[in-house]
């Protein structure tokens, strides 16, 4: 008889088979990351109109924009500044700030959904007519944790000019989301979130490779000389790590090492460790059903004294307070 697994937010391909596998994919620390992230893309549709417009998108939804043709002005609540995005931009709202896009600042706006009931066309999934066209789509991210990993981003991201081949991709790939939406079949509901999935990892490594991540979890996933040591954590955050130990990983001096990872992620090592060991015992108690000392020592605690302590110091609560309020969550 099989015996069902305690951890289920266990990664599927473990480091023996990734060894003894020459066909498996080689793990990285934004990978990793992303994986807690959780992203999933819900609705698709487009939009449409000509000068003058103005349309108010409500705040409490991460909302993506990809300009398929024209240009447009955004504003977003409480943000002064304004921005501009034309053909092959796309533009995401990490924190579900709501936003008025135009075709010039100031315009006067009317509510998405209130356009929605006199002017969506669910038979082409488009809300109005006209030169200017974007697809908007929204994520969904997994509660709490994801959170507090995205909190390092800016409210608003915007990538320009991605025209050329890559443009030619993101084209391809807002057919496929609007041809899946628009003739569903089997599954049409998870290749929509996947293709959408897929749009916000190349959206995020693209700005973060642009250079203006500043520090965090996402500026050291992509940082060529301390990724690797971070890779490390990711995959064994139950060992006793040592500065020194993760500073041969990265083949530099273990001064150097931890010089440059403060640097960069603004923290010690061993402080994003403890944070690492964190979030995933919280998703080892949110997807898996081992007792709260077992996570505890898969992530490097012998004592769930001291584990419950660490814990608190990160997420503010116990872990048996976590796992109860992911319960009640998932029964609301």
């Amino acid at each position: 008889m099989t015996k069902k697994p305690e951890f289920y937010a266990q990664t599927p391909v473990g480091q023996d088979d990734q060894i003894n596998d020459p066909f498996a994919f080689k793990r990285d620390a934004l990978s990793d990351v992303l994986e807690l992230i959780r992203v999933r893309g819900n609705t698709v549709f487009t939009c449409a109109a000509s000068a003058p417009f103005g349309i108010r998108y409500p705040s409490g939804k991460h909302r993506l924009h990809i300009v398929r043709s024209g240009s447009i002005a955004i504003a977003a609540e409480g943000i002064e500044q304004t921005y501009r995005a034309a053909q092959g931009d796309l533009v995401l709202f990490t924190h579900g700030h709501g936003h008025v896009i135009s075709d010039q600042p100031g315009r006067e706006a009317d509510g998405l959904y209130d356009l929605a009931k006199r002017d969506y066309d669910e038979t082409r999934l488009a809300l109005g007519s006209g030169e200017t066209v974007w697809l908007c789509g929204d994520f969904g991210f997994d509660g709490m944790l994801s959170r507090r990993l995205l909190s390092i981003l800016p409210p608003v991201i915007i990538l320009k000019g991605l025209r050329d081949r890559p443009f030619e991709w993101l084209e391809l790939s807002c057919h496929f989301i609007l041809d899946e939406a628009l003739n569903p079949r089997a599954g049409a509901a998870a290749m929509i979130s996947r293709l959408l999935d897929v749009i916000f990892v190349q959206l995020l490594r693209t700005w973060a490779a642009g250079g203006e991540v500043g520090y965090g979890w996402l500026s050291g996933a992509i940082d060529s000389r301390i990724s690797g040591a971070i890779v490390a954590m990711h995959a064994e955050p139950g060992h006793a790590w040592s500065v020194t130990e993760l500073a041969e990983l990265t083949h530099l001096s273990r001064s150097a090492f931890a010089e440059r990872f403060q640097r960069v992620v603004g923290q010690t090592p061993l402080a994003y460790l403890t944070g690492w060991r964190m979030a995933r015992a919280a998703e080892l108690m949110r997807y898996g059903r081992a007792s709260i000392s077992d996570i505890g020592a898969r992530v490097g605690y012998t004592s769930q004294a001291a584990f419950s302590r660490a814990f608190k110091s990160q997420h503010g609560m116990s872990p048996m307070q976590w796992r109860q309020s992911d319960a009640d969550d998932n029964v609301n």
